[in-house]
């Protein structure tokens, strides 16, 4: 599509939403529901900086329009939250953690590897594997967000099983080095994956993502 032709849709859209929804909602809620559409066009077009900027610019107007929508999402996010950690773990021990706010750099100094699950409503993680000292033969890593930047890069002697979700953004992964990086943009990105050797490796490490918006890069590294 051209770029005369979509703007021309997203104006006829937006003209399209405002006289159907004016009568039930208020003016913010159609102005949202406009950025949000802006954005995953700008996702889906490889234009992320201006695609996450409306959509964060949407999602707050929504928010602050209706507040009980955030606290609705919230509660919905953290149920669905302990339902998933307990089905990756098995049911095994392991650290949970509930944050507004989740910063977590391990990308530099040796690091201690142990199964986890992290809830936090914005996220910014990034964890080398190659640095980690396992604490156990198989380590799940289970991360459940509504907004996160998550950067993993996992060493090939590994075996590694992934199970991503990212409703709107985008999902970087490079299962074949020779093909480089392969991206997944714009709405419901989706990654499951095993690698060859998980069930022969010593050491495995399976990782379960889900979140609301997010940019989640996973690198194999020789």
């Amino acid at each position: 599509m051209s770029r005369k032709r979509e703007v021309a849709a997203v104006v006829l859209i937006s003209i399209g939403l405002l006289i159907l929804l004016e009568p039930f909602v208020g003016f913010f809620t159609i102005v949202a529901l406009v950025l949000l559409l802006i954005g995953v066009l700008g996702l889906r077009r490889g234009k992320m900086r201006q695609g996450y900027i409306c959509l964060a610019s949407g999602i707050g107007l929504l928010l602050l329009d209706h507040i009980m929508l955030l606290f609705g999402i919230v509660l919905i996010s953290l149920g669905w939250f302990y339902i998933r950690a307990n089905k990756a773990h098995h049911g095994q021990k392991h650290r949970t953690q509930q944050n507004f706010v989740r910063t977590s750099q391990h990308n530099r100094d040796p690091w201690m590897l142990q199964s986890s699950s992290s809830w936090h409503v914005i996220g910014d993680i990034d964890y080398d594997l190659s640095l980690a000292i396992a604490d156990e033969s198989e380590t799940v890593l289970y991360f459940h967000g509504i907004i996160g930047d998550l950067d993993f890069t996992i060493p090939e002697e590994y075996g590694v099983e992934i199970e991503a979700n990212v409703l709107f953004g985008q999902i970087g992964f490079n299962s074949d080095q020779r093909t480089g990086t392969q991206r997944r943009q714009g709405i419901w990105n989706r990654v499951e994956w095993q690698s060859s050797n998980y069930e022969t490796s010593v050491q495995r490490v399976k990782l379960v993502v889900f979140y609301v918006a997010g940019d989640l890069n996973i690198r194999l590294s020789a």
